[in-house]
């Protein structure tokens, strides 16, 4: 059965656009945060730990993990020496090293 044109209702544009604006206009601290925050993650000092681990102890991208492992200081290329790709691992301790200079600066 077909809806009546009273059930049909058209999106009101000019509302939606006042929206729109209202929320880009909006204070920083108002708007809601969409980036999901860790707490309280333990870091084992003798576990090697991955790009992804990283990423997840960090709430940082894959890619910016790959980019912050590369500039540390004791990370380990665990890939085979002619392979395209790098097999990053870098320990607990070297980790919470970074995570205790980076709340010091």
């Amino acid at each position: 059965m077909l809806p009546n044109a009273e059930e049909i209702r058209k999106p009101d544009v000019a509302q939606a656009g006042q929206d729109i604006y209202n929320f880009l206009n909006m204070p920083a601290k108002q708007k809601p945060v969409w980036k999901r925050q860790r707490e309280n993650v333990e870091i084992k000092t003798d576990c090697l730990y991955s790009p992804r681990e990283v990423a997840a102890v960090l709430s940082v991208s894959y890619d910016t993990a790959i980019r912050i492992m590369g500039r540390m200081k004791h990370t380990a290329n665990l890939a085979r020496p002619r392979a395209k790709k790098r097999l990053l691992r870098v320990k607990g301790s070297d980790l919470r090293d970074y995570l205790r200079g980076k709340i010091s600066a």
